[in-house]
């Protein structure tokens, strides 16, 4: 099975100066040289600490506002960024209490809180915690968010009507019976949240199939049965080299 993320940016702006916005993302790893996020896969947990980067084409300078947005709707943190006129690339990493609430995060670029773009990331819930199964008691607090829901010294949660956010209570309730599972049910968790940033982009079968549309994996370019004579290694040869 292969699988693909799904794009979640938003590109809201537009005037001159919003439309200088390319995208956003949130990762972990950030490599400043090569102005990419290490951390492929893009899967974050509660004890991470995420990244934003912004990617911006040529043009008047501008300051954004970049406001982060927890499940329970939660305004973790908010900030400005200068954007001057030859500006390509801006990250902060802000500082963050942790653990972070598991769930799907949002940020949100603003300019005079007039939305410029937005994307969603994903925290993932921990099923293993020193490469054992997650107990209930270590559940109860690496899931839960970070204590009385501050993630900065500094509460941002005067913003939620600016921004026009949905009640909490729904959210909170729904994360607090997810704070407490374990075992299968927090698999069953997590297999959901993952279904909704992740999407099936091809599937092959190890061997015959009574499905007549599947392509065996070894002849399916992406799959790691597929052949790939760089890595395979024979017996050594009689004047001593492997190929």
């Amino acid at each position: 099975m292969w699988l693909m993320p799904q794009g979640s940016l938003k590109l809201l702006g537009r005037s001159d100066q919003a439309s200088r916005l390319q995208s956003l993302e949130v990762g972990t790893e950030w490599d400043p040289k090569e102005r990419l996020f290490r951390n492929f896969g893009g899967l974050l947990g509660p004890l991470d600490e995420p990244v934003a980067m912004q990617r911006w084409a040529r043009g008047p300078n501008l300051t954004a506002t970049v406001v982060w947005i927890d499940p329970t709707y939660v305004v973790a943190t908010s900030y400005d960024i200068v954007v001057d006129a030859e500006t390509e690339v801006t990250q902060y990493k802000p500082p963050l209490s942790r653990p972070l609430r598991p769930g799907a995060w949002t940020v949100r670029l603003l300019q005079f809180w007039e939305p410029l773009g937005e994307t969603r990331f994903l925290v993932l819930p921990l099923t293993f915690n020193r490469k054992l199964p997650l107990r209930k008691d270590d559940a109860s607090w690496l899931h839960a968010g970070p204590p009385h829901n501050e993630y900065m010294e500094q509460s941002f949660q005067g913003l939620s009507g600016i921004l026009n956010l949905p009640q909490p209570e729904p959210a909170e309730e729904a994360a607090r019976l997810h704070a407490e599972l374990t075992g299968p049910e927090l698999e069953a968790w997590t297999d959901r949240e993952l279904s909704s940033f992740w999407s099936v982009a091809g599937l092959c079968a190890m061997g015959s199939s009574t499905c007549p549309s599947l392509e065996l994996c070894r002849l399916t370019s992406w799959s790691s049965l597929f052949p790939d004579p760089k890595s395979e290694l024979g017996p050594v040869k009689t004047d001593g080299r492997l190929r």
